[in-house]
């Protein structure tokens, strides 16, 4: 029998199933989502419940903000998604203390504004939480609780502790003894010790900014994102590596505290550091799209945050930074797309015209 291999092509031959490099949009929308619950359940717990009525308050504006301009979307149902997900970013960057009527009035301005100025989602180069959170700011600056790190703090060796000791970062029942077992069941063992209060930033600072409060979470969310590749590692790790050097070697210089002694914990367990590096500092169109441009972003807003939010316990430094950041950025991708060009010019089309010419590359 005749065997029919055009048969047997079109039997192999599919459309489906996709296969995707990173998940789709739709999907990070989700899995943003989904990031931001324990965050929101642990306020549910704490019986945070004044940041919680803020966290309404900033999702109903995000919603009615997206439901504004539902005509233009109507097709793009993940954007709605995406409301919620700014909407609830919002509300924890803001003060426990802060009205909500005022939050949800400033976060439907603004979003409405930037949507309908700058453009919806990835058009926008303003990242609009940050934007949002620095209009709040500017409002209700006293609101915003103040820099707890002092000069005698940073000239000391250990700012954090003295922070802890001072009740500044106040201590779980169960810290001592989390501490102890740690030290004597793996730090001892690396000759080394931490101090009690430590495990207390890591689960919980008492922040009126509820996104400073809960670090482990954010840092265990952070490993779950980055595994499905919702984030690009880059960015972050080279922004928090730059700003860790900065102020690990650099800020006991400018303070006058230990040569080489900055508290760097200080710094990635306050003012959000961690929190803000995950969620706002990638957003939808806002970085360089190549890894020059990346390289380049995150090393910028490395040196800035070291600039504006210092050592850390500030409680909109890291925003500004991301808006800083977002002016920049343009000016980044042109430099990228302009060592883009040039490699294009002179190895791309060398090679291109070898091939024309029959030569083997």
């Amino acid at each position: 029998m005749k065997h029919n291999h055009k048969e047997d092509l079109f039997k192999t031959v599919s459309l489906s199933p996709f296969k995707y490099l990173t998940p789709s949009v739709r999907t990070k929308a989700y899995f943003l989502l989904f990031a931001l619950l324990p965050q929101i359940v642990m306020l549910f717990v704490t019986e945070s419940f004044a940041s919680l009525t803020i966290l309404l308050a900033s999702v109903l504006a995000s919603i009615l903000a997206e439901a504004a301009d539902f005509g233009k979307n109507r097709t793009d149902l993940f954007l709605w998604t995406i409301a919620v997900v700014r909407g609830a970013l919002i509300g924890l960057l803001i003060p426990s203390n802060f009205p909500p009527v005022a939050v949800f009035f400033v976060a439907f301005i603004v979003i409405f504004v930037n949507r309908s100025v700058l453009g919806g989602f990835a058009k926008s180069w303003l990242n609009p939480v940050a934007l949002t959170v620095v209009v709040c700011w500017l409002v209700g600056m006293r609101l915003f609780p103040p820099l707890l790190v002092t000069l005698d703090d940073l000239q000391s060796r250990n700012p954090a502790l003295s922070l802890i000791h001072d009740g500044a970062f106040p201590m779980l029942s169960l810290d001592a003894r989390i501490t102890n077992f740690l030290n004597n069941n793996v730090f001892g063992s690396l000759g080394v010790s931490i101090p009690d209060g430590y495990v207390s930033m890591f689960w919980d600072t008492k922040s009126p900014i509820p996104a400073f409060r809960f670090n482990l979470i954010t840092i265990l969310t952070s490993i779950v994102l980055f595994s499905f590749d919702v984030y690009n590692v880059m960015i972050p790790g080279i922004f928090l590596a730059v700003y860790a050097v900065l102020v690990r070697f650099v800020a006991p210089f400018i303070y006058d505290g230990p040569a080489m002694q900055g508290d760097v914990i200080l710094a990635m367990l306050s003012s959000g550091t961690v929190f803000c590096v995950l969620f706002l500092l990638q957003w939808y169109g806002t970085v360089p799209l190549m890894n020059r441009g990346k390289f380049i972003y995150g090393a910028v807003g490395g040196v800035i945050a070291f600039c504006i939010v210092g050592v850390g316990t500030s409680s909109a430094g890291f925003v500004f930074t991301i808006l800083l950041l977002n002016v920049l950025s343009p000016l980044i991708q042109t430099v990228e797309n302009y060592f883009e060009k040039k490699y294009t010019e002179s190895v791309i089309a060398a090679k291109v015209k070898k091939v024309a010419e029959g030569a083997s590359v």
